[in-house]
């Protein structure tokens, strides 16, 4: 796996020619605060939007119910998400569709909120440049994982043997 540093705000727009590593960590979902760890690395072009990077995040984390709101809110308080309905444009809210990850500083915190009904929110961390012929020789198209941590957790209102019951 590759390896990553930390690069100090200011200094990733001068590295050239680069990806990046976000680092995305999922924290709570619903009223449950997970206690394993559920990690995933994502590699991505500065040229990517937000929302390239919510469907990857969403694909990473298996989720698969794809019409629910979305939203990042950057380090200084930036909200980037869907911006279609008129009361998400008048409350200061940049098209996740047309901002690029470029506007990230290396070593910017930000969250990502998928509001499903279990309003999950997962902890974002720009770690910095990276070499995408290391992780992802291909280039894709769309931001993609290279390493992961944790299992995606399974919800269940019921049990299996519930489920067979009459």
């Amino acid at each position: 796996m590759a390896k990553t540093k930390l690069v100090p705000a200011g200094q990733l727009r001068s590295a050239g020619t680069y990806w990046i590593s976000v680092g995305v960590m999922l924290r709570s979902g619903g009223d449950r605060v997970l206690q394993a760890p559920l990690e995933r690395a994502l590699v991505a072009s500065p040229r990517h939007t937000f929302a390239d990077l919510a469907l990857a995040i969403d694909d990473a984390f298996g989720r698969w119910e794809l019409g629910h709101r979305r939203e990042f809110v950057l380090e200084d308080g930036t909200r980037v998400g869907e911006v279609s309905a008129p009361e998400r444009r008048l409350a200061g809210m940049l098209d996740y569709r047309r901002i690029r990850l470029q506007r990230l500083e290396g070593g910017e915190r930000f969250d990502y909120t998928v509001d499903d009904g279990e309003h999950w929110i997962h902890e974002c961390l720009l770690v910095g440049p990276l070499d995408p012929d290391e992780v992802a020789p291909d280039r894709p198209g769309h931001p993609v994982v290279y390493q992961s941590a944790g299992r995606v957790p399974v919800l269940r209102t019921t049990t299996p043997a519930e489920a067979t019951k009459p």
